[in-house]
């Protein structure tokens, strides 16, 4: 509920109590803006909502209102009753007059129990239970469980970095100044501010129209968290698996594969976010120690086509891995094969010596220069 006036907050607060205990009331309020910061996590039933208020008109907030969550049922609360025919457009299930009488007060509540009995006969598993997954590999992508995965369609860059980067701290608190530090350097902090706000309150708006309210940002005194229910997310559960694999068997070999061809990509691969970077490089480098163990297993049981085609995808993602030219070269010298030989050396030359401007390791060096010296002759 929400009021201005603070004395007819109480008294609707203790009515609704003190006469109808299966009622909960979860948020009293007198402030617009923080209403609107806990509406998504809140997800109340209903709201009491009080028409005329200093700095927002109670009809225009409650559009606001049904944008984050279409399925609240609204009682405007007013002095008013000039008002009663724009409370209906916006099809509220009930108009009460200041002061509230427990006799009117008990025919708002057998409206609301109508209503919403109504709306339950009719609707079907409600989208906030079934399972999202998202996909955090190469581009973000969102998928509700029975539908098909779908690209975000985001109002500005600055939600679409806002969103990542609140889901990569999920369940933490990022406080506003690191936000506003992150996005809106430039600008002086009530700006600042103000820009966040808008930004989370458009990240808000989108999850609840494409049917991912059980994703969820609070507003807490210091900054924003976001919460996941019924949520996978593809990285955290690669990771998962990663972790489960042990040491490299003839039972356990195709898992190897699978997890190690699942990477098709790197963490917000698509983003140039500086701030993704170290998980970007520690999820990669986890993918690459899986491709290596699964590699030496393979070298041990002379599979070496499986040997060379596992480090020709790790060149293909992460081209500066020189253990996996180096491999190459050993494997392809060992079957005189010493064109393919030089073709991995000069990919090695030209990533370290031209495009990062630094030499291979010495060992790799000094074994090309001893064996190409060998097949020269």
């Amino acid at each position: 509920m929400i009021d201005d006036e603070y004395y007819s907050l109480l008294w609707l607060k203790k009515l609704l109590e003190t006469e109808y205990h299966d009622a909960e009331v979860i948020g009293v309020y007198q402030d617009a803006i923080q209403l609107l910061d806990n509406i998504t996590s809140l997800s109340p039933d209903v709201i009491f909502l009080d028409v005329q208020m200093p700095d927002i008109n109670g009809l225009e907030l409650a559009v606001q209102i049904q944008e984050l969550n279409p399925n609240v049922s609204i009682v405007f609360v007013t002095g008013y009753s000039s008002y009663a025919r724009n409370a209906f457009d916006l099809e509220a299930v009930d108009f009460i007059m200041k002061p509230i009488k427990l006799k009117r007060l008990k025919k708002t509540i057998e409206r609301l129990r109508k209503h919403m009995k109504s709306n339950y006969l009719n609707c079907e598993t409600p989208i906030s239970e079934r399972k999202i997954y998202l996909s955090c590999f190469n581009h973000l992508k969102y998928q509700v469980e029975g539908s098909e995965q779908k690209l975000f369609k985001w109002r500005t860059s600055k939600s679409e970095e806002l969103f990542a980067y609140l889901l990569y701290h999920r369940n933490k608190i990022v406080h506003k100044e690191t936000l506003i530090e992150l996005l809106w350097p430039d600008f002086e902090y009530t700006a600042g501010a103000q820009q966040l706000y808008s930004t989370i309150y458009q990240i808000r708006l989108l999850l609840t129209r494409i049917g991912l309210e059980a994703i969820s940002i609070n507003s807490t005194s210091g900054g924003y968290c976001l919460y996941t229910r019924n949520t996978l997310i593809d990285t955290e559960i690669w990771e998962n698996q990663v972790n489960q694999l042990g040491e490299p068997s003839e039972g356990n070999v195709m898992e190897y594969e699978m997890v190690f061809f699942q990477y098709t990509g790197d963490y917000l691969g698509d983003y140039g976010y500086l701030w993704k970077e170290g998980e970007k490089e520690r999820l990669r480098r986890l993918w690459v120690d899986v491709g290596l163990t699964l590699s030496s297993y393979y070298k041990k049981t002379s599979n070496t086509d499986k040997v060379i085609k596992i480090h020709q995808k790790i060149q293909h993602l992460y081209p500066e891995e020189e253990e996996s030219y180096f491999e190459l070269m050993k494997i392809y010298a060992s079957k005189k094969m010493f064109q393919e030989v030089d073709q991995q050396w000069e990919k090695l030359d030209a990533i370290f010596t031209r495009e990062l401007n630094i030499s291979p390791s010495k060992k790799i060096v000094d074994w090309y220069k001893k064996n190409k010296y060998k097949h020269e002759f």
